[in-house]
């Protein structure tokens, strides 16, 4: 109860050391929002979600419950993951935005969206959706990136990854996002339409999910530096390596830390014990 106590403790603090608090919350919040419109258009363009998206939506519907529902519970699943593998820096007030809001504000907009589209299924309408999809989600993952307040948990994955192989963050999540698209497909049973030569069996995944399945990282990397470090007013290239730092080091040496170890100033030069409780 006591290592709890003092976790629980350690998040807030962490949490709240960081400068223009409020605004990073905030724009975390707005970018959750943005998210889950993003998602919608990428769905009723009928050209696919993305990676993550889609394997949750075709699991989600081959369990027959509601796609928010499904993606709460395995965001926390991944979540539960991330905080007994990597640093608790990695988690904040934005993992829980992410969790518990990108699944039922997608679900919010696609009902709205949708309506006005079904009766006009044509190419003109329909590319433009599957662009503003694209455009929309990368920008509103570089904002949840870039508020600092935590990563999302599916996030996470490709931080790790990247940290544990030495790939650039941007590939990582091109290895993460290939998986989870054919990890959907076998649930969904898409894979082995596709065997057969069955298109129509393959459900949630198209030329968009491709697209954002190569192109996501490099596209998020370019909002980061160029739009939300402008809008927040940070050095992307410093908070980039400060994410890394808590990330990479931590998730390496979690379990294998000094029982002597005392929590110190932390800073850019700190031993890599030096991160953990």
């Amino acid at each position: 109860m006591k290592h709890l106590h003092n976790e629980a403790y350690g998040y807030i603090k962490d949490m709240f050391a960081q400068h223009n608090m409020v605004k990073r919350i905030t724009l975390s919040f707005i970018s959750i929002i943005i998210m889950g419109f993003g998602i919608a258009l990428f769905s009723v363009s009928g050209f696919g979600v993305d990676p993550f998206t889609s394997m949750n939506m075709n699991i989600a519907s081959t369990l027959g419950i509601g796609f928010g529902t499904y993606q709460l519970i395995v965001n926390g699943l991944i979540l539960l993951f991330v905080i007994i593998v990597a640093h608790r820096g990695l988690v904040g007030v934005g993992t829980v935005f992410n969790m518990v809001g990108s699944g039922y504000s997608c679900e919010f907009f696609q009902s709205l969206i949708q309506p006005m589209v079904e009766n006009n299924d044509t190419l003109a309408l329909r590319v433009p959706l599957l662009l503003a999809g694209i455009i929309t989600l990368c920008f509103a993952c570089s904002l949840f990136f870039t508020a600092n307040v935590g990563v999302g948990p599916y996030d996470a994955l490709g931080f790790m990854l990247s940290g544990k192989s030495h790939l650039e963050h941007k590939w990582a999540r091109v290895l993460t996002d290939i998986t989870v698209i054919v990890i959907g497909l076998v649930v969904s049973g898409g894979l082995n339409s596709l065997l057969h030569g069955d298109i129509s069996g393959v459900h949630n995944i198209g030329i968009g999910t491709i697209i954002t399945a190569f192109c996501m990282g490099p596209l998020i990397n370019a909002f980061n530096k160029h739009i939300s470090a402008k809008i927040l007013n940070v050095d992307y290239e410093k908070l980039s390596k400060d994410v890394a730092f808590f990330m990479i080091k931590g998730a390496i040496v979690k379990n294998t830390k000094p029982k002597n170890a005392v929590r110190t100033k932390l800073s850019m030069q700190s031993n890599p014990y030096e991160v953990l409780k």
